[in-house]
């Protein structure tokens, strides 16, 4: 197959797309450098190709479908239209298959489709109820079947008197400190060991697929910090909590026996799942083995057999869920906050390219060249028309974005910084914190309040929820309208500044939020006690 591209215009770019589909579709020759092209492939095609002839390529691959890889087949389908009914297609396919399918397939799967919905791939009206129908039930079942063929299934832990005294932190992935929830997750255990006087441990599952198990487009694998094995004491910004690492990058039945062992011998007294489709400690969840307690990473619904779910805010989410999907995650919803410690700093500047004074946007992810959309570049190239002084930089790792500021009328005053390690410092230099339209930017955005730079944000996603109302805009008219009055008008900088910093008060306070914590993890061993008294 030749380097994967987007067809030329030709008179019938429908005919033409599916000629450059149907090897991407049926071959059986395929490798990473393979994978890589087709993702490019439909990359490319999503981008030049307009809407109507995208959906009618989609039409035609349902009505005569290539091959017989409905995992493949589908996720193409989705690639080219955000229709979450493909998705919906592969998860019935799997869950028909449940029985014979690869416990590992079926665990990859779930992440390869959750990401895409993480960075907001989907279009329509589904998106409301997917998630907690389809999907839910889908990670339901996964879970059940792992815990059924793989005789996973703890035993009930006898319960000890008294206050908690042990707790494991259990979390998908831990990598370094530049990992914002590797530091919130550090943060949290380090917390309840240093202020609270208990014995914390950290296990980190490395649960996040570390190779791939099928053909789903694009595919995903999690990055594992492969000198974080075995158990060891480890430090972070002076402080040190123990950790068990488990770096077998296979999702196998001895990987995860292995860990649930571990769990087993630590005997805590409460499990705190960090973070959603957390498969270890749900298979205790499931068992009602041990209390567990979830803290959500991100904003929206989390995907957690856990007794008690948190808010990632004090808002009740659920409430948001249609009627007849609301009662699983409602009885279990507990309001919540989940605070930010500040990251430290030198005090110094970080270097921008722009002289100093410059009326500056900042930019701030992780996942920035999928994030920052060519829609997104459209609307920062409007707000840089309308303030001719100023200048935007991006902070993070990228590869494809600074090739594509290029062809913008404002690229020149746009740029992209890398990876920055003091990001206090860099909002030091900076007057306004722009967050994309994403479901992350919680961190960036409550570390620019904390030094007083005013957020302009859409109305959904972590950014919104950590910034509070009073940041968010309705539309993108207003996005543009707020960014410039910020950057032009020092009254209204200075009063936006101001309440900045009053809401990273009000939502920042990491020490209360693990008081809570532990608040309802008591709670989760009294429901506990009850279920086994019944």
């Amino acid at each position: 197959m030749p380097d994967a591209a987007p067809p030329d215009t030709p008179s019938d770019p429908v005919a033409a797309t599916l000629a450059v589909l149907a090897d991407c579709l049926t071959t059986t020759d395929v490798g990473a450098d393979r994978i890589n092209q087709f993702v490019q492939l439909c990359e490319g095609l999503r981008r030049d190709l307009d809407l109507d002839t995208r959906l009618e390529v989609v039409d035609r691959l349902e009505r005569d479908p290539p091959g017989n890889d409905t995992v493949r087949l589908r996720s193409v389908m989705f690639m080219l239209s955000g229709d979450l009914y493909h998705y919906e297609r592969i998860l019935n396919y799997l869950l028909l298959a449940a029985d014979r399918a690869d416990p590992a397939m079926l665990h990859y799967t779930h992440w390869c489709l959750s990401r895409q919905l993480f960075l907001g791939t989907a279009s329509g009206d589904k998106q409301a109820s997917f998630v907690p129908c389809d999907l839910f039930r889908y990670y339901t079942a996964m879970v059940r079947q792992v815990a059924r063929r793989w005789g996973l299934t703890p035993a009930a832990a006898t319960m000890r008197d008294g206050p908690i005294r042990r707790v494991a932190v259990v979390t998908n992935q831990f990598t370094n400190q530049g990992h914002q929830p590797t530091r919130d997750c550090f943060d949290f255990a380090a917390r309840l060991q240093d202020e609270f006087g208990l014995d914390v441990a950290i296990i980190n599952t490395n649960t996040l697929p570390g190779r791939v198990e099928n053909l789903f487009i694009p595919p995903m694998i999690a990055e594992i910090a492969e000198d974080l094995e075995g158990v060891l004491a480890l430090r972070m910004f002076g402080r040190q909590v123990k950790v068990a690492s488990f770096t077998e990058r296979a999702f196998s039945q001895a990987k995860l026996r292995l860990i649930v062992e571990a769990i087993d011998g630590y005997d805590p007294d409460l499990i705190v799942s960090f973070g959603g489709s957390n498969i270890v400690a749900d298979l205790f969840a499931e068992a009602a083995a041990r209390p567990v307690v979830c803290i959500p990473t991100s904003s929206g619904i989390t995907l957690s057999l856990a007794p008690i779910v948190l808010g990632f805010e004090e808002r009740d989410h659920t409430q948001d869920v249609p009627a007849l999907y609301r009662r699983p995650f409602a009885r279990r919803f507990r309001p919540f906050t989940f605070g930010y410690t500040l990251p430290p700093t030198a005090g110094g500047r970080v270097a921008t390219g722009f002289a100093d004074g410059t009326t500056l946007f900042a930019v701030v992810g992780t996942r920035l060249d999928q994030e920052v959309t060519g829609e997104v570049l459209a609307l920062f190239d409007d707000i840089l028309d309308r303030c001719p002084a100023a200048g935007l930089v991006f902070a993070g790792e990228v590869k494809e974005l600074p090739a594509r500021l290029a062809s913008l009328r404002n690229g020149a005053r746009m740029n992209c910084l890398g990876h920055v390690g003091d990001i206090r410092a860099l909002y030091r230099c900076c007057h306004v914190f722009l967050n994309p339209p994403r479901q992350g930017g919680g961190g960036g955005a409550a570390f620019a309040l904390a030094e007083g730079v005013p957020v302009v944000t859409y109305g959904w996603g972590d950014g919104a929820s950590v910034s509070g109302a009073a940041f968010c805009v309705p539309d993108r008219d207003a996005y543009v309208a707020r960014a410039v009055t910020l950057a032009t008008d020092a009254a209204a900088h200075a009063s936006a500044s101001a309440k900045a910093k009053e809401r990273y008060t009000e939502i920042g306070d990491r020490h209360r939020c693990v008081e809570r914590l532990l608040a309802y993890g008591e709670e989760a061993r009294a429901l506990l006690r009850a279920g086994r008294a019944n």
